[in-house]
């Protein structure tokens, strides 16, 4: 479930999975709940039989699709639920606070200290012996976790309020501005402040090429952001090629003229399922999947957003001809 392993049947959106035309969905949790409503015989059709259920990563979908085929009595009542959790945790939008707290909880009892797991798992715990607890403790508690979802408030309240917050200023449009390019799928984010991925992504809403800006009196802080909806497999609609970055970072850095190692543009690979571009060297510890944009800490670039998107633009017109 929500991956792709050799020699593995795979009900899963991610790109390379056998997902039957019929049961594709955005989500594979939504694949999960398409599957549990078939008869048992036409489960066979698709898929065979089957006893294990297995997955090869940790996270929201994922846990949400193991216990849609583990406990599709559960699991079929509360698919809105399990849908908007899954949503928050894969694509990082706003499905209200609800859909946060699931999301949290799930991603937040592996390693939080005052988590149900502490106790058992340590802090020399390997990632795998977390994934195994997680999934084998979730799978007894999400039908009560989707019913009651502050259950486990106190592990996340912090970062549950923040998201809520940021949220709420974009729906007011307090102290950002957005322009968009809907047939290139593009958003231009200018914030005045830290901005979350969630926030990000609700201001953007359906482009999934997203430029934030964090204008400043020394310059411009960027962060260019694929978002992982034109990596997955989509079945509500097709999201544009990806261009290649890097052309667009070495015309940004013949434009910046500036040759010291922080002072340089750069892009993540194209093959993640979240791709970044920026200015100023990046973190390499950061993972752009999980994290929110870090413009606070990124260097000011001379170059304005028009000469930032022009390059951009430019490289999805190239794309699209080709």
């Amino acid at each position: 479930m929500d991956g792709t392993e050799e020699g593995f049947r795979s009900l899963s959106h991610w790109p390379g999975a056998t997902t039957p035309a019929a049961l594709r969905h955005d989500l594979s949790t939504g694949i999960a709940l398409a599957f549990a409503r078939l008869s048992p015989a036409e489960q066979r059709a698709v898929v065979g039989p089957f006893v294990e259920v297995v997955n090869n990563h940790f996270d929201t979908d994922g846990v949400l699709s193991a216990f849609a085929l583990v406990h599709p009595d559960l699991a079929l009542p509360r698919a809105e639920a399990m849908l908007a959790a899954a949503a928050t945790g894969d694509f990082a939008t706003w499905n209200g606070p609800d859909a946060l707290a699931v999301e949290l909880t799930v991603m937040s009892v592996t390693t939080h200290p005052d988590g149900p797991l502490a106790g058992a798992l340590g802090p020399d715990a390997t990632d795998e012996q977390r994934w195994a607890a997680g999934y084998a403790w979730l799978l007894d508690e999400l039908g009560t976790i989707l019913d009651q979802p502050y259950t486990w408030e106190r592990l996340w309240s912090e970062r549950h309020q923040q998201i809520v917050d940021d949220v709420a200023r974009i729906e007011a449009e307090q102290g950002l501005s957005v322009k968009s390019w809907p047939d290139e799928e593009l958003a231009l984010v200018s914030t005045d402040r830290p901005i979350t991925s969630i926030g990000l992504h609700h201001a953007a809403g359906d482009c999934f090429r997203v430029l934030a800006v964090l204008p400043s009196r020394e310059g411009f802080r960027y962060l260019f952001r694929y978002r992982d909806e034109s990596w997955f497999v989509q079945a509500s609609r097709s999201p544009l090629p990806r261009a290649p970055l890097e052309p667009v970072v070495a015309a940004l850095n013949e434009a910046e003229g500036d040759t010291r190692p922080k002072r340089r543009w750069w892009c993540g690979s194209i093959e993640a399922p979240v791709v970044e571009m920026g200015f100023g060297r990046p973190d390499p510890g950061r993972n752009a999947f999980a994290e929110d944009p870090d413009l606070e800490r990124a260097a000011p670039s001379r170059l304005p957003p028009s000469a930032v998107l022009d390059a951009l633009r430019s490289a999805f017109a190239e794309t699209a001809a080709a």
